[in-house]
This record gives C-alpha cells, structure tokens and sequence, in this order.
C-alpha cells in the first residue's frame, strides 16, 4: 500500500514540476505555436488520440526536442511494425489510471472489508521521429479544418462554432462569459490580429460556458475564490487548446499573459494534482464542444 502511495505522488509531482518549469520559462506547455503551424492531438499507434493530462505531456516532449509527428508508440508496438526505436533515444512518459483493492476495516469499506485506492500508472513511448522503418505508416493528419486565410473570417469555422447553441454578443473590446445571463460577449473580429486570434479566443470563452449549471456544472465557473478562478482560467485555456487542436487553429497569446502565468504557477505550487483536474475538465469541456460541432469522432476517441 506505502509503494503505491508513493508512486502516485511522484508521477503527479514529476508531471506538476515539468508544467511548472515551462511555465516559470514564460511557455504555455499547452501552447505550440512556436512552431508556426496549428497544433496537433497526439495519437497512438492505433491513430486514436490521446485525452487530458497526456495530451499536455506529450506537447511538452514535442516541445522540448522539436517533434513534429502526432503519432507515439510504445517500444514493443514499434517492433510489432517492423521499426527500431533508435539507439540513445528517450521516451516520452504518459500515464493512465487504475485501481487496487486493499483491506480497510473502517466503516466505509465494502461489504468484503476492501476499499478501492485509485493510483496512476506510467508507460514510455517513443515519437515516431524517433523510430526507424516506420515512416510510410505514420504520415500527419490533417487537421479537421484548416484555416486557409488566418487574417479573415473563415466561412467553416463560424458554421462550425454556430452549431454550439450559445449565444455571441459581439460588442466592446473585452471578451467575456457571463454565467447569470448565459452569453458570451466578443469583440468584432476586426478587432482581432488575426482570425486564429479570433477563433481561439471564442473557444476559451466557450470553455467557460461549458460550466454552466445546464452542462457540465463546472463549480470554479461559479466560485468567487481567487484560486477556483485561476483554476477555471486553467480549464478555459487548456479547454480552448484541445479544442484549437482539433479544428485546425492556433491558440491566441494573451494580451494579460504574464498575470495569467502568475496565478496558473501558484494553483501549480498548491496543488501537485491542479493540472491534472483541470486537464480532465478541459477534456469534458472540449468532448462537449466538438461533440455540438459534428465532431464526435474527435471528440469522443477514448
């Protein structure tokens, strides 16, 4: 029971202190617009895509050693295709839950004196960048939509967030939701540098709006603490990023960014497991957008 314990701790620790590095670097680990290309969902070697916090550590290794394919295997699924990871390579680390019964005699243990203890469990993959002989089965994929023209409206993108029944008031300069009236207030897209600026920044509000009390009933939407809200901040953001990585778009750089890094590092520091709720939010949140978009392939993948 004491390993178990202690192997959880650290795959949330290690993970946590990654995301905290990058960001105390001035980076949004969720962010790969350095790059200059839209991001993508990385996938397993079946081209099922990854969800929540593994979606986050597998941009991050992307980021740091300057991967650019979407696909990650394991060593033996590597094999079984007839590549070779290469030697002196280092694998990526993602990780998935499980649970162990253990014996537990207080009162609210089960009927057999058990009780379940959740824990994560780590495996290595390798990018595909990484392995020899497998480049013909792993070519990118393209993006569910791609913005052709990012400085003008795209004719695609507004029929693809129109089909989200939330309704867009476009007026001022400060983009916003409102839970009380349940709206989300833009600016005009002139206003906007871009149209992935645009397009993004309407994703993170819509993140929010996925909170309400009629959907997924997010309570950090509704807190007037200052740490709910820099963690409802967190889900927005990384909401808008899987989201962004769906469609084809580049995620928008804050105009507040650095305010923004500030209370993302302290809800880090606080909790080692902050970025792992707010990863599994933000996936709900993206699940429940693609799935109004018509894209359900995208957003219901397990």
């Amino acid at each position: 029971m004491a390993r178990i314990t202690e192997n959880r701790a650290d795959v949330y620790q290690e993970i946590t202190d990654q995301m905290i590095a990058m960001i105390e670097a001035g980076t949004r680990p969720w962010s790969k617009s350095w790059t200059g290309e839209a991001p993508s969902i990385p996938l397993r070697s079946t081209g099922v895509p990854y969800r929540g916090i593994n979606v986050l550590t597998l941009w991050v290794a992307a980021m740091s050693k300057g991967y650019s394919s979407p696909h990650w295997l394991t060593f033996k699924q590597a094999i079984a295709l007839g590549g070779c990871v290469r030697k002196g390579e280092k694998g990526s680390t993602v990780v998935y839950a499980n649970k162990i019964d253990v014996a537990d005699d207080r009162a609210e243990a089960g009927e057999d004196g058990k009780r379940s203890v959740a824990f994560l469990k780590r495996y290595t993959v390798f990018n595909a960048q990484q392995i020899d002989g497998i480049e013909a089965k792993y070519p990118a994929p393209a993006p569910m939509i791609t913005n052709t023209n990012p400085d003008e409206r795209d004719a695609e993108l507004d029929a693809l967030f129109k089909r989200v029944s939330i309704e867009i008031i476009h007026e001022g300069a400060q983009p916003y939701y409102r839970p009380s009236a349940d709206h989300i207030v833009m600016p005009e897209f002139r206003h906007f540098h871009t149209g992935d600026d645009y397009y993004s920044t309407l994703a993170h509000e819509l993140t929010h709006a996925t909170g309400h009390n009629s959907r997924l009933s997010r309570p950090t939407l509704y807190s007037s603490e200052r740490a709910d809200r820099a963690r409802e901040e967190l889900v927005a953001e990384l909401g808008a990023a899987f989201v962004s990585a769906a469609i084809g778009i580049k995620l928008h750089d804050r105009e507040d960014h650095a305010s923004y890094l500030a209370s993302w590092l302290q809800a880090l520091r606080n909790d080692k497991r902050a970025i792992f709720t707010a990863a599994t939010q933000a996936q709900a949140a993206s699940d429940w957008l693609l799935g109004r978009m018509g894209a359900e392939e995208l957003a219901c993948a397990a």
